[in-house]
């Protein structure tokens, strides 16, 4: 395990990394969702960055949602099903993206220092690891969801 040089808490500069390239290609992800809620509904990245209430994930999604449905909502450039399509796996990824930012330090059982994520069992994904592979498929699918919404945004443009 390599420890940071300017810490003394135990972590792997590259595992942290790992982790912040998936945070970071989350919110290159949302932010294409933010626009294709912008091209449909004008006005919401203003809203969205000056706005009073700052929005969560989950906020831009309920969003994004409400837009799909709004019968003033126009689908000349695109499908309405391409949309709901990229909605829903907006959503999906939502909880993945929550269940990585909001685990917490652990040393696994091989001595590694990772995440893990504990929460109510109820919940989609209540208790798991996120070794490197999983963090990795998780950087993969946000990527490609991330392209996905880019394709949405270049049609709608």
């Amino acid at each position: 395990m390599t420890h940071h040089t300017t810490t003394r808490v135990p972590v792997n500069d590259s595992y942290a990394a790992l982790v912040g390239k998936a945070v970071y290609i989350f919110a290159y992800y949302e932010w294409a969702i933010i626009w294709i809620i912008e091209l449909l509904e004008n006005g919401f990245v203003s809203e969205y960055c000056r706005g009073r209430h700052s929005l969560t994930s989950g906020g831009v999604e309920k969003r994004f949602l409400r837009v799909i449905n709004n019968p003033q909502t126009t689908y000349t450039k695109i499908t309405k099903q391409e949309v709901i399509d990229c909605h829903l796996t907006f959503k999906a990824l939502i909880v993945e993206r929550n269940a990585l930012i909001h685990a917490h330090p652990c040393t696994d059982t091989d001595g590694a220092q990772i995440l893990n994520y504990q929460t109510d069992p109820s919940k989609p994904l209540p208790d798991m690891k996120w070794p490197y592979g999983e963090v990795e498929r998780l950087i993969s699918t946000f990527d490609k969801a991330a392209c996905d919404a880019g394709g949405i945004l270049d049609k709608l443009r």
